[in-house]
């Protein structure tokens, strides 16, 4: 099976993505990319306020913040909303990922794991 790989460019934007939505004030446990099946990866965010505010209220921030972001004159972004992925901290996909990012208890440094690409991780 032929697997895509992670550009610098998708890495980059989506440490962008990930620094907004923080400076929106968006609670974030664990932020990272992962290879969901072989032509496709998502940009994992992993926050409480899924189960808090619901999926559909953060989607339409994230589509309003994804536009501001493309409409940046300095840098625009052109990223898709079908290319993120917004999960609860119960999600088997954080726990997996989890459990393969490194010590337990141990800081979780920006790396590639189990198909992954970690910006953080709690």
């Amino acid at each position: 099976m032929y697997k895509t790989i992670l550009v610098a460019t998708d890495i980059e934007d989506g440490r962008r993505i990930v620094k907004e939505l923080e400076e929106r004030g968006l609670q974030t446990t664990s932020a990272f990319w992962f290879h969901e099946d072989e032509d496709d990866w998502k940009l994992v965010v992993v926050t409480p306020e899924v189960e808090e505010k619901g999926r559909t209220a953060l989607y339409e921030m994230l589509a309003a913040m994804l536009k501001d972001l493309s409409l940046d004159p300095k840098a625009p972004l052109q990223f898709s909303l079908d290319q993120i992925k917004l999960v609860s901290p119960h999600s088997l996909i954080y726990k997996r990922v989890k459990q393969y990012a490194g010590p337990v208890g141990g800081p979780v440094r920006e790396s590639p794991a189990l198909d992954s690409y970690i910006y953080k991780m709690r």
